[in-house]
């Protein structure tokens, strides 16, 4: 345990200063959207979904560019690390402009379909807001592509300081735009418009300046070498679909909630901006996880890397704890931060007690997936997860939503079955004698 002190406390010290400051700001700038309309942060929820359906598309190349980085560090292989994040750097902004422009095309008749049922108002303001963000979906995977790269080789304090940079950012054109300018929902999206450029911009500086876990050489990032490519999409297309599959699934389970009403996707999305300020630890160990871990199995130390990812768990779980009870002894402080709907409110209340058992098991998840994706199983992940998802979480939704009629606890209630299972699936694999045994 002191070995992983020492060593991992200089990475994970910034990570957490990071995601606390993220975090707080993206309560501060929920609480702005949820002051627009009766049916913003709803609107805002479901803009949100499917712009994450489309992100993950890119995981292909981002997760494939993180894990290959953090495997080449971890071997103090320098040349073929900067070969990695050149080709990274080429291929996610290439290839988040072209997903842009024929996304914006198809963008009204898309939400309609993603809706059903829903008003012609809803339809619009979630309409708007997507549009918005898919706008700024260039700046966004640039941004993340780099920030994971930075991550891998071992560098988090320039993550901390884009972090700080891009949310101030956001809350003055969020200020600017919806309480100035009276922009409303299209307000919203313009400020992920401005910060993630912002960010985007700040990131391909550092990683110009980085000269410790790669060297990038700008002539050869417009020489691309196939097999470099290939190898990046070898190792990120499980992840890829993945993320699409589970995505997918989301989106249906969204719609499936939007079928209960406006005011039962409401409440549930007061309750998801909850747990975002409970579940700051899950943000934290999916990244330490997938950095610590991922560099101790690239380095041969197979019992080391188990013992971090226990230790990750082990602090993410007590943080974890902490931030809930916060949550459950101050339910309608914190409900009405986000809705002054008085019936949101107190639906949102009754059942504010989901808040620590999901956080648990997400905080699991979050944890032992990437931990399991570090050791080479990737494609596990993919299948175990996809298959918990469509075989698991959405059924259950259906059935506790409709025919047993538990409204939105039911949607969280099937999610956290499905999380459950996917952590059982990564212990089983992490402990097993292959994982960590498939060379990247």
């Amino acid at each position: 345990m002191k070995a992983f002190k020492s060593d991992a406390m200089r990475f994970t010290l910034p990570v957490i200063a990071e995601n606390i400051f993220t975090t707080g700001v993206g309560l501060i700038y929920s609480a702005i959207v949820g002051g627009i309309s009766a049916s913003s942060l709803a609107a805002m929820g479901t803009g949100n979904q499917a712009i994450n359906l489309v992100v993950a598309l890119f995981a292909v190349i981002t997760t494939g560019g993180v894990v290959l980085t953090a495997q080449l560090t971890g071997r103090s292989d320098i040349p073929r690390a900067s070969r990695v994040v050149e080709h990274t750097l080429l291929l996610a902004p290439a290839s988040a402009l072209v997903i842009t422009v024929v996304l914006l095309a198809v963008s009204a008749p898309l939400m309609r379909l993603l809706m059903p049922g829903a008003q012609a108002d809803f339809v619009k303001e979630s309409t708007d807001y997507f549009r918005m963000l898919l706008l700024s979906l260039p700046g966004l995977i640039t941004m993340n592509a780099l920030t994971g790269l930075l991550r891998a080789s071992g560098e988090s304090r320039i993550a901390l300081l884009n972090s700080i940079l891009i949310n101030v950012v956001q809350i003055a054109a969020a200020y600017l735009f919806i309480n100035r300018m009276g922009m409303k929902i299209m307000g919203a999206g313009c400020a992920y418009v401005a910060c993630r450029y912002a960010g985007a911009i700040a990131m391909v500086i550092a990683v110009f300046g980085h000269h410790r876990g790669f060297r990038v050489e700008p002539p050869r990032i417009f020489r691309p070498s196939m097999p470099v490519v290939r190898e990046i999409l070898r190792v990120g297309l499980p992840t890829s679909v993945d993320s699409f599959s589970v995505q997918a699934g989301y989106l249906l389970n969204n719609s499936l909630l939007i079928g209960l009403g406006v005011r039962a996707a409401s409440t549930y999305n007061v309750i998801a901006t909850i747990v975002t300020f409970t579940g700051i630890c899950q943000g934290i160990g999916n990244t330490s996880a997938a950095t610590l871990v991922g560099q101790k199995v690239g380095a041969g130390d197979l019992p080391g890397a188990r013992r971090r990812m226990n230790a990750i768990l082990l602090y993410t779980f007590i943080a974890t704890t902490v931030l809930c009870l916060v949550a459950c002894l101050f339910p309608r402080f914190f409900a009405g931060l986000f809705s002054s709907d008085p019936d949101v409110i107190s639906d949102s209340v009754r059942i504010m007690w989901l808040i620590l058992p999901f956080c648990y098991v997400a905080v699991s998840v979050n944890v032992t997936e990437p931990a399991t994706r570090a050791g080479g199983d990737t494609k596990y992940v993919m299948l175990t997860c996809t298959g918990c998802v469509w075989l698991i979480r959405l059924p259950l939704t259906w059935l506790f939503c409709y025919p047993l009629k538990m409204g939105v606890a039911g949607v969280w209630l099937a999610n956290m079955v499905s999380l459950v299972a996917r952590t059982v699936f990564c212990l089983t694999r992490v402990y097993g004698r292959k994982w960590g045994q498939k060379p990247l």
